[in-house]
């Protein structure tokens, strides 16, 4: 079995006490003692900085030093001798011995000439390392202990937050505050000397809520967990959260209370903003809520006030739709009727005309006068048949090609003494242009007839009304009528295509009957067509119309 080692200085000047020391710690039979042995102070100063043994022997008489002087030298700056010595010294240095242990010796042994006290050496130099072993441990744990505590300081003092330790005796006393009791403008130390400091400075209304809430966790032994607003030294109030729990030691006991005091001013400034806006959202909401009510209640009045109204313009829109059918129906049965017996006074007034003998002067211009009247009804009761024909929707157009060359030369042959008469001239595109569009020939001419004699009546005295023909986009076809007339104003442009609207000519010396244009307008609508008008004051008016293109029929493509 391996004895454990143990290093020892012996200085003594007396070589049959170090033999007898050295004979004394060979036979111990627990230890394995090294033994470096010196005869003076200062050799045994220079072996004890050398070598750290873990004892040193020190008689008290040497040659060069005496054994307070020794450990004089021996001990460190903070005052402590690092390497445990026992002093030896005569029966007559008691007093020494005592004096010796004051200045550092850790123990002393008496020396007797029958040197006994060498059987206790090995059992005194065991115990006096056990203590210095004991010494060690104890200022390494309080070594450890400050650096825990120091670590534990530097930590709380960083924590944004009041902490403390508190006793658990209902005094509620402070047993440590973090520095962040500034918070409230006080010093720590202020805190802890002051065990009614904390109901001082709690709020009048929040004590009894603390005192319960802290008597609870102290008998029930629970986590502490509550709010209430402490006072600071300048008188500001300030919301804190108080959260601690009870500390126990290893047996259960319970030792203090530690927790922290969390200031929540600011959150609990925001709840209470919060709260504001809140019930300002709500009653804002109750009020929305009551005009959306209201403004529902109107909705609801306005929608069957609505119904109401949809329902008697829809009862009115067929009255009116009927009226307008019976309208046509009437029309078209008294133009049929007028026609007939006006065609009768017409062929009779021609055939008194060329009766033998001849009428009389007077006879004459009253025949003139029956015929231009007569053809002036014929007229307007063929353009009221057509419109009521229109409206009616009993009018059929027949699309096919045409070419519009063709009808512009017959369109011409039929204005041109209408023309003549107040010297208008006539320009038109040549006869050999090749314009083919799809669209009834009879209606086309129609239309193209109504719009040059609207442009000869309505022109000054010598004027000019052009026709041209062109391609304005893809398949489609315009043709336009230019006169050199008195133009339109804006205002009236807009009321063109109106029935019976001639656009005050009504006492005028141009007869008409206001429905041309409007029987012009749905006859090119029906063939898929439009009509449109630009006039400037003064300088006339250009009426056009487009249809959709066609291509040349098979039957003509070898003679154009």
């Amino acid at each position: 079995m391996i004895k454990p080692l143990i290093r020892v200085l012996l200085v003594e000047d007396d070589a049959v006490d170090r033999m007898a020391c050295r004979r004394a710690l060979a036979r111990n039979p627990d230890y394995d003692f090294v033994l470096s042995e010196a005869e003076s102070g200062r050799e045994g100063l220079q072996l004890a900085h050398e070598q750290k043994p873990d004892c040193v022997l020190l008689d008290y008489h040497l040659p060069d030093l005496n054994g307070l002087e020794f450990l004089a030298a021996l001990t460190d700056e903070a005052g402590d001798v690092a390497i445990p010595v026992m002093m030896l010294t005569g029966t007559d240095n008691a007093a020494i011995a005592v004096e010796a242990m004051k200045r550092g010796a850790r123990d002393y042994l008496i020396k007797d000439m029958e040197h006994q006290y060498l059987e206790l050496l090995p059992a005194i130099i065991q115990r006096v390392l056990s203590e210095r072993r004991m010494r060690m441990e104890k200022k390494l744990a309080e070594d450890k202990l400050a650096q825990a505590e120091a670590k534990y300081r530097s930590l709380v003092e960083t924590i944004p937050a009041i902490v403390y330790i508190a006793t658990l005796d209902g005094t509620n006393r402070f047993l440590y505050v973090s520095s962040r009791i500034k918070t409230l403008g006080f010093p720590s130390d202020e805190w802890l000397n002051d065990p009614d400091i904390l109901l001082a400075r709690t709020y009048a209304e929040d004590r009894r809520h603390m005192l319960d809430e802290r008597a609870r966790s102290r008998a029930t032994g629970a986590p502490l967990r509550c709010e209430y607003r402490l006072l600071s030294r300048d008188g500001s109030v300030l919301w804190f959260r108080d959260e601690a729990s009870v500390v126990r030691d290893e047996s259960g006991r319970s030792l203090f209370l530690q927790g922290i005091l969390v200031d929540i001013t600011e959150s609990k400034l925001a709840e209470a903003e919060l709260r504001q806006h809140r019930y300002r959202l709500e009653e804002l909401v109750a009020k929305r809520t009551d005009e959306l009510a209201r403004l529902n209640e109107e909705l609801r009045r306005d929608i069957a006030q609505r119904k109401l109204i949809e329902t008697e313009l829809t009862k009115a829109k067929t009255d009116a739709e009927k009226a307008n059918l019976a309208k046509s129906d009437f029309l078209s049965s008294m133009s049929h009727e007028l026609r007939s017996p006006l065609n009768v006074m017409l062929g009779f007034a021609q055939l008194m005309e060329s009766s033998s003998p001849p009428p009389t002067f007077t006879q004459m211009t009253m025949l003139k006068e029956i015929n231009a009247a007569g053809w002036y009804l014929l007229e307007l009761i063929n353009k009221i048949l057509d419109l009521a024909t229109i409206e009616s929707g009993k009018l059929v157009v027949s699309q096919e090609p045409m070419c519009m060359g063709d009808v512009m030369v017959e369109c011409r042959t039929m204005v041109e003494p209408q023309a003549q008469e107040r010297n208008i001239q006539l320009i038109f595109p040549p006869a050999d242009m090749h314009f083919f569009v799809r669209a009834d020939r009879t209606r086309v001419k129609q239309v193209l007839i109504n719009l040059l004699s609207n442009a000869i009546k309505y022109n000054r005295e010598g004027g000019t009304v052009e026709v041209k023909c062109n391609a304005t986009a893809p398949h489609r076809i315009r043709i336009s009528v230019t006169d050199t007339g008195a133009g339109l104003p804006p205002e009236k442009l807009t009321q063109l295509f109106q029935q019976f609207n001639r656009l005050g000519q009504e006492d005028g010396s141009v007869e008409g009957t206001g429905i041309g244009l409007v029987v012009t307008k749905q006859l090119i609508e029906l063939m898929g067509g439009e009509i449109g008008v630009e006039s400037t004051v003064g300088e006339g008016s250009v009426f056009w119309f487009e249809l959709t293109a066609d291509d040349v029929p098979k039957n003509l493509q070898g003679t154009l």
